[in-house]
């Protein structure tokens, strides 16, 4: 077995390095270049998502990588010395096709496609032995095809998927199962990941939370940072939420907020994907202001501006299997948080954190955290999210793997 920490490493996740929000796949990307190369892939574009998006410039620019496969290695001089990007060739659309012969033999195709690319781009900058790396796409390579041989396999589970939307659990949930079985490695971000995924697979499944680019967030406690343009004109105090606006998050208790604080404004970053999950008219309530996705580089500058931050998910099936990422991003800043106890890792920050389940509760709280900060307690969660690092977590997986490892020659 070669040394796992100076092999180049193969990342795929559902998310893209220039996407809408910050992402745990491509952190962890970033951490990993600063020691060995990492060739992050593009969530595969289908022939359908590219006819659907073709007029969007981050299509446009890819489209010679995904019609004809030039150009398809892409350096990242501008995060990592030694980070690629890969996009690869067009997709054949499966997933709307049951289960059976058919689905699986261009389930294949689409892997040969994927893998084909993958090595290419290995071929290109001369490299052999490869670690490769699944974070949380189980659409793709759950099962390794033949001639895709790489020296070690992650598998990386970050959501629930069996309580997702039917378009991913359909083929993803037992693709998810598959990927764990066949996997050297397999690590969860949540207790109840953990604890789900090692029963359905029967194997064993390691805990890894989240984290957060602790260097960059940090800049919200420590920095005095200019107000940016578009929070200028807001009226403040300022209560704050960065992140995917989707299913996850409770609507009605956005709303009761957004009335209890009328002398406030509730200001959400990140992309809009809610005109399905609510009935509430969002952008008729005068006191919500909608920033758009940032990139996770200019979060500081919003951080170091909020007075009080929010996390008003759902509690339900989906996430109580969630470990935000936001939230040691949050912390890093200092600033006082407010959150409903959605999990059993979000409970775990209770000591630095006001959890409240109760929606009125949850809104008087919002209050009480702004006028009772103090410099101590801003310490305290600042110091909680310099003990989450990517670095830190690196390391953890290393172990992880090490370990697995000398067990498995063992057995």
């Amino acid at each position: 077995m070669p040394n796992l920490r100076q092999l180049p490493i193969v990342m795929i996740s559902m998310s893209r390095w220039d996407g809408d929000f910050s992402s745990a796949a491509w952190s962890l990307a970033k951490t990993f270049s600063k020691n060995q190369p990492v060739i992050y892939v593009d969530y595969p574009y289908t022939l359908l998502d590219y006819f659907r998006e073709r007029k969007k410039d981050s299509v446009r620019q890819r489209k010679s990588a995904l019609w004809w496969g030039r150009n398809q290695l892409k350096p990242l001089k501008a995060f990592g010395e030694h980070l690629f990007a890969l996009t690869p060739r067009l997709m054949i659309p499966v997933n709307w096709l049951p289960e059976g012969i058919v689905y699986r033999f261009l389930a294949g195709v689409n892997d040969r496609i994927l893998a084909s690319g993958i090595k290419q781009a290995l071929n290109l900058l001369c490299l052999g032995d490869f670690i490769f790396f699944n974070s949380f796409n189980p659409l793709y390579l759950s099962k390794l095809p033949r001639g895709f041989e790489p020296a070690y396999f992650i598998y990386q589970s970050r959501d629930n998927i069996r309580a997702l939307e039917p378009y991913l659990r359909k083929h993803g949930a037992p693709a998810e199962v598959q990927a764990i079985r066949h996997a050297d490695l397999s690590i969860v971000t949540s207790r109840q990941l953990q604890a789900d995924l090692t029963m359905l697979s029967g194997r064993p499944v390691n805990y890894l939370p989240n984290a957060a680019d602790f260097e960059t967030f940090r800049r919200a406690y420590l920095a005095q940072i200019p107000v940016p343009n578009d929070l200028e004109g807001i009226p403040r105090p300022l209560i704050g939420y960065t992140g995917n606006i989707c299913h996850r998050s409770n609507y009605d208790l956005l709303a009761k907020i957004c009335t209890r604080h009328a002398d406030k404004s509730v200001v959400m970053i990140g992309p809009r994907n809610h005109w399905s999950s609510t009935d509430i008219d969002l952008d008729a309530i005068p006191n919500l202001y909608f920033l758009g996705p940032k990139p996770i580089e200019l979060l500081p500058d919003y951080l170091a501006h909020f007075d009080v931050l929010i996390l008003p998910f759902l509690i339900n099936e989906v996430t109580k299997s969630i470990y935000p990422l936001k939230i040691n991003e949050y912390l890093a800043s200092g600033k006082p948080i407010v959150a409903t106890p959605f999990s059993e890792d979000i409970k775990a920050f209770g000591t630095v954190i006001r959890l409240e389940e109760d929606p009125d509760k949850f809104a008087e709280s919002i209050g009480e955290e702004i006028n009772s900060d103090n410099p101590e307690k801003q310490a305290a969660r600042h110091q909680v999210a310099a003990e989450n690092t990517w670095e830190n977590r690196v390391a953890q997986i290393w172990e992880m793997a090490e370990k697995a490892t000398t067990n498995k020659v063992r057995d």
